[in-house]
């Protein structure tokens, strides 16, 4: 790997999964030096002398992101972490459907009407995932995808904001990276090998991705090689020093500063 920028998000990525499970892995080495070969990112070691293999891919975004994105921040990501919509004890995450603000409208007055509902929306809200329809005063609606998850009590709380790609975005991409990292991962020594997904912008969804991988026997010789699968969301990095990760298949929802240190998780249940 001679990416810099890619072997800074696998030792942000690091410090997040050390914080949360109270590990104390290091990179021992770099093993994809020589692209030509299949040798995995990066070789991490604890102070016991346990390895931990690391495998890193990117999956892109859809196409026609970019245009959808300038909606995006100025309409419900200038919303993100506002005060009146913070609950202690609980974190929102709150996502709009890519394409969902209309033409012909004044972007402007959309995060206006949300703070206008949401605020005596969100504390009424069951844990778990929430369907909300915003109508403006202009003849348009927006639905919202809101999950809400449980924090520590004395959490501030927070409220973070995303987009939803629309209808099945399929399995595809995930398919396609399982084919091309999977057989690096299974010819590693690592005792532990991971499949680490990063995800730079705030739409699109890996786990629905990867909850529609198909049940075909290639697909399952490929998930046997990989001991782990875990999703980092950089989206946040550049503005705001912050990734987001989360394990495939189990609720352990965290991020990290990777400034400050600042460190915070979703509950188990």
């Amino acid at each position: 790997m001679n990416n810099n920028r890619d072997k800074d998000v696998i030792k942000y990525w690091l410090r997040l999964y050390n914080r949360l499970t109270g590990s104390k892995f290091e990179i021992h080495d770099w093993p994809d030096k020589d692209p030509s070969k299949q040798n995995i990112d990066a070789l991490c070691r604890n102070e016991g002398g346990y390895t931990l293999g690391i495998e890193h891919t990117l999956i892109e975004p859809f196409e026609g992101e970019k245009g959808d994105a300038a909606r995006f921040l100025r309409t419900l990501a200038t919303l993100e972490n506002h005060p009146s919509l913070l609950q202690p004890g609980y974190v929102f995450i709150i996502s709009q459907p890519i394409g969902s603000i209309p033409a012909g409208i004044n972007w402007e007055d959309v995060p206006k009407e949300f703070l206008k509902q949401l605020p005596g929306i969100l504390p009424t809200l069951p844990e778990n995932d929430s369907e909300v329809v915003i109508k403006g005063s202009t003849n348009w609606e927006i639905k919202l995808h809101i999950k809400k998850l449980q924090m520590q009590p004395n959490d501030h709380g927070k409220v973070l904001t995303s987009r939803l790609f629309p209808g099945d975005p399929g399995p595809e991409l995930f398919v396609n990276a399982l084919k091309r990292k999977a057989p690096k991962l299974a010819s590693s020594s690592a005792e532990k090998k991971i499949l680490l997904l990063e995800k730079d912008a705030v739409a699109g969804t890996i786990e629905c991705q990867f909850e529609q991988l198909p049940e075909e026997k290639e697909i399952k010789a490929l998930l046997a090689s990989i001991d782990e699968i875990w999703v980092v969301n950089t989206a946040g990095l550049t503005r705001e020093n912050v990734i987001f990760t989360n394990r495939l298949g189990c609720r352990n929802f965290c991020s990290l500063n990777v400034v400050t240190d600042e460190f915070w998780r979703v509950l188990p249940p």
